[in-house]
């Protein structure tokens, strides 16, 4: 029944600011409407009104007003919007019928029979016959195949539902293109959605794409249509669903379905019926490469309960995580995003107890944020974390908290057709093969119709041990079983000479520093008498390490976790069961950074011991690099030189080489010419520079704020980076064509006799490469200094330069940042090889910014603030110039940059539950960076009406008329209560209480702090790495005095395990060198 609160004592449901006339329209992005709804409910909360073209829609998002909603008594389904649009082409089938639709009725008691358990078991080996083709394709296609992931999965759930649902053949699988239906179904829903955005007056200009719209109609009815036919005209006995149409009566009337409407429901469940499948199986198998713990939990269940069988429907119900894994991405990912309900009662209803709804007026689910309600799911609500959806966790849900099928009577009908697809897609694919993503720092971006799936996702499938394609079909038809796991057969790699050795060489790379080693060591490898016969990522040795030549792995520590492209791997090794052997011999190399003092190189050395608990052979000492002390190519290659290809020739031989073919011969060979090229990084994105400007006043460091117009399918949050891949400095460039006699148009074509990640075999221009590919400004290595050393032809030189190696390397080269140039520079005579130059340089890595800005201002333009580094050379030859920041700052509007958003840790975000969650933040300079945008998102968040527990922003800079970031949003901010600001000048103390640096101003405010902890605050710090430690100080200070007041244990070890307890909790930092 309807609420009994009377209309006047109700209040406004909270709405965006429109315009005249066109109202919201443009709050809502018309390519991702689904994220830009996301965002008003985190701006205006559980409930939000938009006005488009004079249409109120209501938008719910908290699992308080979904559980009113999903009242039937007071609420039902209502057609309109897309969903009406979409009644041109399949009329009042199940899922745009009206609820009063007599059509409705009949169709709905006709079929629910149809997907019994019965009937849906029975289909279990037809959709098998179209699983198995996806998996035979991936077996055959081999590992280097790159997978179209929605693509295929696409294949396979539109060809599994026409053969389940009425026995016809799409027979995706045997063609490259996709079936024309498919073409037709995604305009068709494309248009539907677009037509709802236009009013009726613009019709004239879209003839075009009307026309377009009704053709696919006529095409897929005309199609639906002659399977009908000839299913009337060839009768067959299956229990199919257009057998429940064709011949089903309606119990309640006797009625049968209508020719038209068979055709109408047809459609209908072609559509509905594998949209939203594929784009669960596609979002599913994302979620598992990024959780390599959750991953090997799914494939240990698969081989536990299916072992080397084919499978068969009874396993299914003996797969609870996965069951869990696909509710899971369900709930983050609904693929039917959105449902919309309207009061039955006239004239109309209250929510929430004080919001009025008028009958008829759509009230919208918004999927995404309702199952992401802390309220429900907790702090971790943005995580995907199979484990709270187990059965024991699913089953304590409040209700109507978990809605991806819909609510109700209008729900999904063909829910346990799906499920049982999922189910068994899934358990086939983790059984055959190891996945790896194609990018393994692809993150999550949505394409969007009536229904989402991700973009641009691809990924690899390497067949398990003891796997081969013919074995895998033999298996899926259950004519055998796959033999126990056989030695691995010798790699018939070409080889670079009769006598290389092989060896694999292996990395788990972020920033791309450690792959840059892995194609060092596949580089220098020929100069040995050895050949790489792989460099690839670490996770693609998952389970699959060679034990019949050498692996040498190079890979860095993030935190105390793997890498993006190591995680599996190392899964797979920390859960080796005890007796498990390997017969891998191999080496280890680790980077890290010594700030993150205990985790440092956690990674590589704990991959070194488990190779060794495990049987491997250790072939030497491993090697360690620290990002800490600016230099890591050089130990690098000290390790390389004097350590790994010694143990490696000790144990395996290999050719002597002079010094002269070691330094100077490399594996690269450059020939210059006159044509011109381009060639761009795929990993990064195009985005438009919208404005520049400097905030600080002339007489100290510069810093800048640029914004930047991101492509519409990118996304991002508060606290998110922003990886930006610069360009060397012009003057920069310029230096180096002078040093090697360029001319302005010169173009280069490289070759390589081992892999490296510059193009090759094709022209690129001198300014190109040099501009965008290399690295010019990193300190010189030795095995540098000593390749100028062989290249010099005067031995005074050459003293020189060897007295430098054995030297004070480190307080000559490395500290002063002397380059491979600035010596080249500085011993003009020396004639080195234009090729031996590039070979010894790094390849250009993307640096990471922290965003500035809040998608809540706007989704997509991010801000980013940074300082910009120039000044007087260490080495007094020239002055030091930062290339990212030297590169941000001449940009200008209008200018494209490469970019990637990168997810910040995801303790970096603010609190999901914003009302009762306070915040302290901590930072200096251009450290305020990603605090600009919570304060932003906040106050968009106090403008929308809504009441959010206390934030304190503790921020330190010289002084307020010379460098104080962003004074005026700030005071406007703090005026709207978004933010209690606590300054401190340090060449202005008298202005900021006597404070000099925040840590005093945090002594001098304990007593608040601690109130603040004691309510639940989360505290966040940015800034450099005094900083950082100076707050830390700070906080184990009072953490200590408060111990000792309650009559705790206040040595410095009980203080520490509890600031190590609560780091990446509820204290997150965010540090820079």
């Amino acid at each position: 029944m309807a609420s009994s609160v009377d209309r006047k004592d109700t209040v406004p449901i909270p709405q965006p600011r429109g315009y005249p006339i066109i109202g919201n329209i443009t709050d809502v992005d018309p390519e991702l409407p689904i994220l830009s709804l996301q965002n008003l409910a985190k701006q205006y909360g559980e409930i939000y009104s938009l006005s488009i073209f004079g249409k109120k829609k209501i938008f719910v998002s908290s699992q308080r007003l979904m559980n009113e909603i999903c009242d039937e008594k007071r609420f039902g389904k209502i057609v309109q919007a897309a969903l009406g649009e979409l009644r041109n082409g399949i009329g009042d089938g199940l899922f745009t019928a009206q609820n009063h639709e007599h059509n409705w009725g009949v169709a709905h008691r006709v079929l629910v029979p149809a997907f019994g358990p019965l009937n849906i078991a029975s289909m279990f080996d037809d959709m098998k016959d179209i699983a198995s083709q996806l998996v035979l394709k991936w077996a055959r296609y081999g590992p280097e195949y790159v997978i179209p992931v929605t693509d295929d999965f696409t294949r396979l759930t539109l060809d599994t539902l026409a053969l389940c649902a009425m026995d016809y053949r799409f027979n995706s699988f045997y063609t490259d293109e996709m079936h024309p239906f498919i073409s037709s179904m995604t305009r068709f829903l494309k248009q539907g959605g677009a037509r709802t955005r236009r009013p009726a007056y613009m019709a004239p200009f879209y003839r075009a794409d009307d026309a377009q719209f009704f053709k696919d109609i006529e095409y897929m009815r005309k199609l639906s249509g002659d399977i009908v036919d000839r299913r009337v005209e060839h009768p067959k006995v299956t229990k199919d669903l257009l057998n429940a149409m064709v011949k089903g009566k309606d119990p309640k009337t006797g009625q049968a379905l209508s020719h038209e409407s068979i055709i109408d429901n047809m459609i209908t469940f072609l559509i509905a019926g594998h949209e939203t499948t594929s784009g669960l199986l596609s979002f599913e198998f994302y979620y598992m490469l990024k959780s390599p713990e959750a991953y090997r939990k799914a494939q240990e269940e698969v081989d536990r309960v299916i072992g080397k069988d084919s499978i068969q429907a009874h396993h299914l119900n003996e797969l609870p995580y996965i069951t869990a894994c696909l509710r899971e991405t369900l709930r983050l990912q609904p693929t039917a995003p959105a449902f919309t309900v309207t009061p039955h009662a006239e004239p109309g209803d209250v929510v929430g107890g004080k919001y009025w709804v008028d009958h008829g007026e759509p009230v919208v689910a918004i999927l995404h944020q309702l199952h992401r309600d802390p309220a429900v799911y907790g702090a971790d609500a943005e995580e995907w974390r199979p484990e709270r959806m187990l059965d024991e966790n699913f089953n304590k849900l409040p209700p109507n908290s978990w809605k991806p099928f819909g609510s109700g009577a209008r729900g999904c009908i063909g829910r346990p057709f799906a499920w049982q697809e999922a189910m068994m897609v899934t358990a086939m694919v983790l059984q055959y093969f190891n996945l790896t993503p194609h990018d393994p720092q692809y993150d999550l971006q949505i394409k969007s119709t009536l229904t989402i799936k991700p973009k641009d996702f691809f990924m690899h499938a390497s067949l398990r041990e003891g796997w081969t394609a013919t074995k895998v079909e033999q298996s899926l038809s259950g004519s055998i079983r796959a033999e126990a796991p056989s030695k691995q057969a010798e790699s018939d790699a070409d080889q670079a000479g009769a006598d290389a050795i092989p060896l694999t060489v292996l990395y788990g790379s972020n920033s791309g520093t450690c792959e840059a080693f892995a194609q060092t060591v596949a580089a220098d490898a020929a100069a040995h008498g050895f050949k790489a016969s792989k460099v690839d990522t670490l996770d693609s040795a998952k389970q699959a390490l060679p034990t019949d030549e050498a692996v040498v792995i190079v890979t860095a520590s993030y935190e105390g976790q793997p890498t993006d492209n190591a995680g599996h791997f190392y899964n797979w090794l920390q859960t080796l069961k005890e007796g498990e052997k390997m017969q891998t011999s191999y080496a280890v190399f680790g980077c890290g950074h010594s700030d993150w003092k205990q985790t440092f190189h956690r990674i590589p050395n704990t991959i070194d011991e488990l190779l060794a608990q495990h049987g491997g052979k250790r072939l030497c000492d491993r090697g360690n690099a620290d990002a800490a002390k600016g230099d890591m190519m050089s130990a690098f290659q000290t390790w390389e030189d004097e350590i790994l290809w010694p143990a490696l020739k000790k144990q395996y031989g290999g050719a002597d080489q002079s010094s002269e073919a070691t330094t100077l011969g490399q594996s690269l060979s450059i020939e210059v010419s006159n044509q011109r090229a381009s060639h761009l990084r795929a990993d990064v994105s195009e985005a438009k520079v919208v404005a520049s400007r400097t905030l600080t006043a002339p007489g100290v460091p510069e810093k800048r704020h640029v914004e930047l117009q991101l492509p519409s399918e990118m996304s991002y949050r508060a606290g998110d980076y922003l990886a930006v891949l610069p360009l060397n400095p012009p003057d920069t460039v310029h230096r180096v064509a002078l040093r090697f006699g360029l001319p302005w148009d010169a173009m280069l074509t490289i070759s390589s006799k081992s892999s490296t990640a510059l193009p090759t075999d094709h022209p690129i221009s001198a300014h190109n490469l040099f501009s965008a590919y290399v690295e010019l400004g990193q300190p010189a290595t030795k095995r540098g200094v000593a390749m100028l050393g062989e290249a010099s032809k005067e031995n005074k030189i050459k003293t020189q330069l060897k007295q430098i190696i054995e030297g004070n390397f480190d307080s000559e080269i490395t500290e002063k940042r002397v380059s491979l140039l600035d010596l080249l520079e500085r011993y003009p005579s020396i004639d080195l090889p234009l090729g031996s130059f590039v070979a010894s340089l790094m390849t250009m890595r993307v640096r990471q910014y922290s965003i500035s800005s809040s998608p809540l201002a706007d989704p997509h333009t991010v801000s980013l603030t940074y300082a910009v580094l120039e000044g007087e050379s260490f080495s007094g030859q020239g002055r030091y110039i930062g290339v990212a920041s030297h590169y941000l700052s001449i940009l200008a509007p209008g200018d494209i940059a490469h970019v990637a958003v990168k997810p910040s840790h995801q303790a970096f975000h603010l609190p999901a539950d914003a009302e009762s969650t306070p915040i302290m933040m901590f930072c200096a300079g251009t450290g305020l960076a990603p605090f600009r945008s919570f304060v932003q998102e906040r106050a968009a968040q106090v403008g929308a009406g809504r009441k959010l527990a206390p934030a304190h922003l503790y921020v330190g800079c010289r002084h307020p008329e010379k460098d104080q970031l962003y004074a005026e949003d700030m005071a406007r901010w703090e005026k709207m209560e978004a933010v209690i600001i606590h300054r401190a000048f340090s060449q202005a103390s008298e202005l900021s209480n006597g404070h000099k640096h925040i840590d005093t101003a945090m002594r001098a405010d304990k007593e608040l702090l601690l109130e603040l902890w004691d309510q639940g605050a989360r505290v966040y710090v940015c800034g450099s790495r005094e900083l950082g430690e100076s707050v830390k100080q700070v906080c184990l200070d009072i953490g200590k005095e408060r111990a000792r007041e309650r009559g705790r244990d206040d040595s410095d070890e009980a203080v520490n395990k509890w600031f190590d307890k609560i780091r990446n909790e509820r204290y997150s930092t965010d540090v820079f060198a």
